[in-house]
């Protein structure tokens, strides 16, 4: 996104922007609260033969969460203001299903939460606060077999580059071999059968220090890929000044990988990544397989479902089972009808004919020429919307800039339009940076073109006809990361 010179109409729309973002928040003050509560992750902590103990993340609201609605078998089980509930009216044999909801003062309700479902076994979990002797052979049930330390450095962070070699959209990837090959999501790489970058270049970070914050270090190359399938494979070839590097050199930490036909219903599942919401460090989540699809009924499944939470900018990267070892690919946040959620992954096992093909490519690639998607899975397309993120900051002191408004035109709006004739619907969507100057715009709808607008007090507006288009098929939230804006003079 570039800075429009507006001239003759720079002070129209400027005063416009700001008339239209005060007209906003006069009426959202005047109206009723419409923003529901963030939607919370609901847990089992334990199973008895008489209870069943539940808890809750915390859900986040402007005004404030006032009550937690927890379901059992799609009624009301209690309201509270608390996190954890333990259900005693239980019977051994009988299976329960039990959700969430968050209700904020003003009566909105959040989405519900993933769904969990139990079965009073009759066997009684063990009591934590009873110290019982570690086996040296078998590790404690519930807990990691493996240094999870360890198995981040084989998660890296992948920038989307365009032919200028511009960052477009940021992802993950893992590392597979010492060799410096990556798999990752053929949609952080390209789409349609066509590459972002004509060369199928993109720039990696490697995790270093779970700590810390990591920059672009290395260009990786395009080696193969199946876009129905959303997979793709790309090598380090160099670094950020085109000198080639060694794999052997930069000492790489691959990650193990299994059989995914192997994976059960309620299997432990972790996620690493760098989803945009979790800054420049990479984020883990963790959560159980909730299920299974076969799209095209051929017997093999096709996706594995999860409530491990998947965000944008956690495409492509490294989903493992409790000792370790990958078993899919985090590659989609499906949102129904109601609003509910479920995250997908790719079996592993569908990547490796991908991995197989991308080596025997060796240094010479076969790059794809722009084509239609092949028949064949395609990924689940419940979803009409997604929401873009961004960072909006100084461009001299590279600061945040809290309160600046980014605001999305209807579809066919221009700026000019709205200039000259401001109303109401030609908004789509607007939001204000935090503290931190991100923002967030959701519900945009997929296989539009969009003209924004983004201000600040004291700062140069920014204003582009049609500057993001969403494909019909894109499925992924979008993060634009740090977009800049001048000071005015």
């Amino acid at each position: 996104m570039v800075k429009k010179k507006l001239h003759v109409h720079q002070l129209i729309i400027t005063a416009v922007i700001i008339l239209m973002a005060a007209l906003l928040t006069s009426c959202s003050m005047e109206k009723d609260d419409e923003t529901p509560p963030t939607t919370p992750l609901l847990t089992i902590l334990s199973i008895n033969d008489d209870s069943v103990e539940l808890a809750w993340s915390e859900s986040y609201d402007d005004s404030g969460v006032d009550e937690y609605r927890l379901y059992r078998n799609s009624s009301v089980l209690v309201k509270l203001d608390d996190t954890e509930y333990v259900d005693e009216d239980v019977e051994t044999g009988e299976e329960y299903e039990y959700y969430v909801v968050a209700y904020d003062k003003a009566g909105n309700r959040s989405s519900k939460s993933i769904k969990q479902n139990v079965k009073i076994s009759g066997e009684k979990s063990p009591d934590p606060s009873v110290d019982l002797p570690e086996s040296p052979d078998k590790p404690q049930a519930g807990k990691s077999d493996f240094n999870l330390q360890k198995v981040s450095k084989s998660t890296i962070k992948l920038y989307t580059l365009d032919d200028d070699f511009n960052v477009i959209a940021m992802g993950s990837g893992t590392i597979i071999n010492k060799e410096g090959y990556i798999l990752t999501n053929f949609h952080c790489v390209g789409e349609n059968g066509r590459l972002y970058n004509s060369e199928g270049y993109v720039a990696i970070a490697i995790t270093d220090d779970v700590k810390k914050n990591i920059q672009p270090q290395y260009l990786a190359q395009y080696r193969s890929g199946v876009d129905y399938l959303d997979l793709a494979v790309v090598k380090i070839v160099s670094d950020l000044n085109w000198n080639t590097v060694s794999a052997a050199d930069l000492n790489l930490s691959p990650v193990a990988i299994t059989d995914s036909d192997s994976v059960e219903l309620g299997d432990i599942i972790n996620i690493l990544g760098y989803p945009g919401v979790g800054g420049e460090t990479i984020t883990f989540t963790a959560g159980h397989v909730s299920g299974f699809v076969d799209d095209d009924g051929d017997s093999e499944i096709d996706w594995i479902k999860t409530d491990a939470v998947v965000n944008h900018g956690n495409s492509g990267g490294t989903a493992i089972n409790n000792k370790g070892e990958m078993i899919g690919v985090p590659t989609a946040k499906i949102i129904g009808a109601d609003n509910d959620i479920m995250f997908y992954l790719k079996p592993i096992n569908q990547a490796l004919p991908v991995i197989e093909d991308a080596i025997a490519q060796g240094n010479e690639p076969n790059l794809p020429a722009p084509q239609m998607p092949g028949p064949g899975v395609t990924p689940p397309t419940n979803e009409t919307s997604i929401s873009i993120s961004g960072r909006i900051v100084d461009s001299y002191t590279l600061k945040p800039i809290p309160g600046a408004v980014f605001i999305f035109l209807q579809e066919g709006v221009t700026i000019t339009e709205f200039a000259n004739n401001p109303q109401d619907w030609m908004i789509l969507s607007y939001a204000e940076s935090d503290r931190k100057g991100i923002f967030v715009c959701d519900y945009i709808p997929i296989g539009g073109s969009y003209s924004v607008l983004v201000l600040a007090d004291g700062y140069l507006p920014i204003a582009e006809d049609y500057a993001i288009e969403i494909p019909a098929d894109w499925y992924d939230d979008v993060d634009l990361g740090d977009i800049y804006l001048e000071t005015e003079y």
